[in-house]
């Protein structure tokens, strides 16, 4: 899944619960401005900012995870614990 469909979600939940950017920042100690930039895609969202957005949102982060990223990370460790065992 791509990061722009995955901040896509997250805003469509947003608007769909009826809150505003300014409540969804007070609910989850995220500037208002940052906020806006991350929804915008002008920011990165940082892993604290994304699991504090699925919990004001009511929405489960596992269910971000695919099948493609588990297959990504598994490869990336592997090449990282090949990397040290030379």
């Amino acid at each position: 899944m791509q990061y722009q469909h995955i901040i896509l979600i997250i805003d469509r939940m947003r608007l769909e619960r009826g809150m505003s950017v300014a409540e969804l920042g007070r609910r989850t100690g995220i500037d208002k401005k940052r906020l806006w930039y991350i929804l915008d895609g002008q920011r990165e969202m940082r892993v604290d900012e994304f699991l504090k957005l699925c919990i004001a949102l009511r929405m489960d982060p596992r269910s971000f995870v695919t099948r493609e990223i588990v297959d990504d990370v598994a490869k990336a460790t592997a090449r990282s614990v090949d990397r040290a065992q030379h």
